[in-house]
């Protein structure tokens, strides 16, 4: 069977708030489903791919086939779990249903709003509630390995809080807006939430959706925008996410494999990179990232992002947009943030933001104590 080429022909975004009372999960999701669909140049009744959740109850509930009665049908291609739906494993997928064949037109995305429920960061965990253990310190074991294996400090993990709050501070649409400037200091000095991570290294915990259309390159070129093209795309699972302690030794290469497959697609090295939209749940993932990316040697990337590097007129420009640590943290849509920031860089429609000269970006999700890691690399076609 002949691979069609394929394209991302539209982006959206909606608002992004520490709370959206006036919207539930579902009217967000569909906000951003249309709004994504208009910046393409299309409707509902052009998309026969759903990378979408379900929201809402159903004979099955959760199941994205219930999308092809909203959208108009019929559907050839539905997402089989909440991963699929965001970011760069739900964009991937979907994009490998259109070169197939399976469907012409995707849209994967998603949102949440309403009012907020208590602990909304998680379920439950079997392996951490019963001793205390959440999100924020299984990142912070794995750093603080680091820290005492190489030296890195904690005024490295405060610099790169800084400059992507800084940077969040300046995007309007960033829920962090206004708040900065910042500096490493202003990151030392806030309480420290789970060593060696303070309040300001860790991420929002916001409201909001995204969404982004795939469709084949030949038809992109025909609707709103210029297609910018996924250039290459991988992901690695080390085991189920939150299954257990993190040990920095069996995470510490998690998405070393996944980079050098999506590299070798495009035919690029990370040296190519002209945007880095990293994940950064917090500031130490950005320094290990750029370990596994192989811009720095392991236990290097501390002294690596010093100097000005991650700023936007520095060696690495990154999370130009504010990134989870200032833009936005909304469940799992803020992983499809990524695709989208790079894709209005590329297009040149990043205002204060752009970056000039954009040839090719590259937009990660998720890290070492979540287990899993996706990369794609997006640039013109």
């Amino acid at each position: 069977m002949k691979q069609r080429q394929v394209a991302i022909a539209g982006v959206y975004a909606t608002r992004q708030a520490w709370s959206i009372p006036d919207q539930s999960d579902f009217g967000i999701t569909l906000e951003a489903v249309l709004g994504a669909l208009d910046d393409a140049g299309l409707t509902s009744a052009d998309v026969d791919g759903a990378g979408l959740d379900w929201p809402l109850p159903g004979a099955q509930y959760g199941d994205g086939q219930h999308w092809a009665k909203i959208l108009g049908g019929p559907l050839r291609y539905v997402a089989e779990g909440i991963q699929d739906t965001a970011g760069v494993r739900g964009v991937s997928k979907a994009a490998a249903a259109v070169a197939a064949g399976l469907c012409d037109v995707a849209v994967v995305g998603g949102g949440t709003a309403g009012l907020r429920p208590e602990g909304m960061i998680g379920k439950q965990s079997e392996f951490h509630t019963p001793y205390g253990a959440y999100t924020v310190p299984l990142f912070a074991n794995v750093a603080q390995r680091h820290m005492f294996e190489y030296g890195t400090t904690q005024e490295q993990l405060a610099t790169v809080a800084a400059t992507i709050r800084n940077h969040g501070s300046a995007n309007p649409a960033a829920v962090m807006y206004g708040k900065g400037p910042y500096t490493a200091g202003d990151v030392l000095a806030s309480r420290m939430v789970a060593s060696p991570l303070h309040l300001l290294d860790v991420c929002l915990v916001a409201q909001g959706g995204a969404a982004v259309v795939i469709t084949t390159a030949e038809h992109a070129r025909d609707l709103r925008h210029p297609p910018v093209g996924i250039l290459g795309a991988s992901s690695e699972m080390r085991q189920g996410q939150w299954s257990g302690l993190a040990r920095y030794e069996d995470v510490q290469h998690v998405g070393a494999d996944a980079v050098k497959r999506a590299f070798g697609m495009a035919g690029l090295t990370p040296r190519d990179v002209d945007l880095f939209n990293l994940y950064d749940p917090t500031s130490f993932e950005v320094i290990r990232q750029f370990e596994v990316l192989g811009l720095c040697g392991e236990g290097e990337g501390g002294a690596f992002i010093e100097g000005g590097t991650l700023e936007k007129k520095g060696a690495c420009p990154t999370n130009l947009d504010g990134g989870l640590l200032s833009y936005t943290w909304n469940m799992v849509q803020q992983m499809t943030l990524k695709i989208v920031e790079s894709v209005i860089q590329l297009r040149g429609q990043a205002g204060d933001r752009q970056l000039d000269g954009l040839e090719v970006a590259l937009a990660t999700n998720s890290g070492s104590a979540a287990q899993h890691f996706e990369v794609a690399l997006l640039g013109k076609l």
